[in-house]
């Protein structure tokens, strides 16, 4: 991990993102907040459906699109008032000079976010010239900053490979191309969506070399999003576990996977253990077990802590009351109304 600053270079405060759909109105992403330090990686690790993509499109300010497409199939009076409160502190100028320019993004999966006509140097080159108001950037200096771009992220060859297409880049590579292109305006933050899905163990460790070259490099303030512990201990400093829509444990990446305090955390480790915690586990006699129940429906969510339906400690405060989003130790915050008389883990 590279050392970090108290220097904000991302502050999250009761995010909410919903959106309508024929069911009613689905609360995606439920009082979210935290915060990305300089030079600082932050994971949001949980269960599909748990809503850590819908923060960062929310943070990006892409939900709106998300949020149109489904409130079209359910239009009522509700979306209207809904929209009508709408922040409006960022017009779409804004926008556009932060995104891609101070904020990239690394989209899950690859199949679609190449353009399969243009080759690898066009496509990283044009981040730069979309931003290139005044017109200030000569053609051998966009050129200059791709090639060593490409090169940063170990795609390899750079010099005759930048004339390629997508389709001539192997899973992995390409994916790398994405970083690259995520990577050449050097933002102050850039955002990662599962960066290793549907690849071997050997690529996601290559990739993920790759990225943590990067901010050595560069000193960038990462927030990646993953279900994958080994991704999550691997590249980020501190953690937030999600599910259903909220940040239920928040703190040092170690500290989370290794001594998780929320019944929540501690049941998604164990459905998907890592070799050490299995032997941690043998020898405490428990057993590997997936999560009892299925997730909440966001659209009718639980009344009070959103793991309560599936929770091996629930009681009724669980079910009657939100529990509050708290700061136990310095950095470490927990939602639950039970973490002091939960057993060790």
């Amino acid at each position: 991990m590279v050392a970090t600053s108290d220097e904000i270079t991302l502050k999250v405060e009761n995010l909410r993102a919903y959106y309508t759909s024929k069911k009613g109105l689905v609360k995606a992403v439920n009082n979210v907040s935290f915060e990305v330090r300089k030079g600082e990686s932050v994971g949001l690790f949980g269960e599909s459906g748990a809503g850590k993509t819908s923060v960062a499109l929310a943070i990006l300010g892409m939900f709106d699109n998300l949020s149109r497409y489904y409130a079209s199939t359910a239009a009522n009076e509700e979306n209207k008032r809904l929209w009508a409160l709408k922040d409006e502190a960022l017009d779409d100028k804004e926008y556009k000079r932060i995104l891609g320019n101070e904020i990239t993004y690394v989209p899950q999966g690859t199949t679609k976010s190449l353009n399969p006509y243009s080759n690898i140097e066009e496509q990283t080159a044009e981040v730069l010239w979309a931003h290139d108001e005044d017109d200030e950037l000569e053609e051998w200096q966009v050129m200059k900053r791709v090639l060593q771009t490409l090169d940063l992220v170990e795609l390899g060859d750079v010099d005759i490979r930048k004339d390629m297409k997508p389709s001539q880049f192997s899973v992995g590579e390409d994916q790398r191309v994405l970083i690259a292109i995520a990577l050449v305006s050097h933002p102050d933050l850039m955002i990662a969506d599962e960066p290793t899905t549907a690849v071997d163990m050997g690529l996601q460790n290559r990739i993920l070399d790759a990225i943590q070259i990067v901010r050595d490099e560069l000193d960038l303030s990462m927030l990646l999003i993953s279900n994958n512990q080994g991704t999550i201990a691997k590249t980020c400093d501190r953690v937030g576990v999600m599910t259903a829509g909220h940040i239920v444990e928040f703190g040092d990446t170690e500290r989370v996977l290794n001594s998780p305090g929320h019944p929540f955390t501690r049941a998604f480790i164990m459905s998907n253990p890592s070799m050490e915690l299995i032997r941690k586990i043998k020898e405490k006699g428990l057993r590997i077990r997936g999560i009892p129940g299925k997730p909440p429906d966001l659209s009718n969510p639980p009344r009070g802590c959103p793991f309560s339906e599936r929770c091996d400690y629930v009681q009724d405060i669980c079910r009657e009351k939100m529990p509050e989003y708290r700061e136990i130790d310095k950095d470490y915050w927990i939602l639950c109304h039970r973490y002091e008389e939960l057993p060790e883990w």
